[in-house]
């Protein structure tokens, strides 16, 4: 589905054709609820930088973060997560000094690395990115081509709020939400690969392990 044909489809549902002033808020409300809500593969990123200051811009469509790793020569570096009062603690016990980084905090739009770099690190960031919005230039993404009802009923519901029909905003957020939830678990079903879990054993009461003891 088309950004075009979803302004339609909005139309239609809503039986109303004096509300193309508005497709957009109704559209953008939606992806607005879709990026606070769902994480799917295809919102993943990778992106990566040269790490040589203590903080890095974070991307424009940044969500949240998966992985910070350093690579390079010595390969891969996972970087541990921390908050900013630890950082801070952290560089007190080692006199700030600059190193190799071993720690970052999320601060506002940014990255902060610990200990801020002596070189130049190359640097990959692995993420939750925004949906790319739709626009009369973008005119899909994955979700309007392959999970098109969620931008429906989304939209209708903010039209059904802006029209104050308190009827129909229920039943499109029933819908919303339930579209939603169909995908969440169809991502979570994707997630397991098709091989078999081998059962194991697990012993209760009394260990089987025999216990020697030895005199002096």
């Amino acid at each position: 589905m088309t950004y075009d044909e979803l302004k339609t489809n909005i139309a239609n549902f809503m039986n109303r054709s004096d509300l193309t002033n508005q497709m957009d808020t109704f559209i953008k409300s939606t992806e607005g609820e879709i990026n606070r809500i769902l994480r799917h593969k295809d919102m993943t990123k990778r992106a990566n930088a040269n790490a040589d200051t203590r903080f890095m811009q974070l991307p424009s469509d940044f969500l949240n973060i998966i992985n910070v790793e350093l690579t390079g020569g010595e390969g891969f570096t996972p970087l541990f997560q921390k908050s900013i009062e630890s950082l801070d603690v952290y560089r007190k016990t080692q006199s700030n000094a600059a190193g190799k980084p071993k720690f970052f905090a999320v601060l506002d739009d940014a990255i902060e690395l610990c200990p801020s770099p002596d070189t130049n690190y190359e640097l990959q960031l692995t993420y939750n990115a925004k949906l790319s919005a739709l626009s009369s230039t973008n005119t899909s993404n994955f979700v309007s081509v392959d999970y098109p009802d969620i931008y429906i009923y989304g939209s209708c519901k903010h039209a059904s709020v802006y029209l104050m029909d308190d009827d129909r905003a229920v039943l499109f957020s029933q819908q919303f939400e339930k579209a939603l939830e169909e995908l969440r678990l169809q991502q979570e079903r994707a997630s397991y690969g098709k091989g078999s879990l081998i059962p194991r054993r697990r012993t209760y009461g009394r260990s089987q392990k025999q216990n020697y003891y030895y005199k002096n």
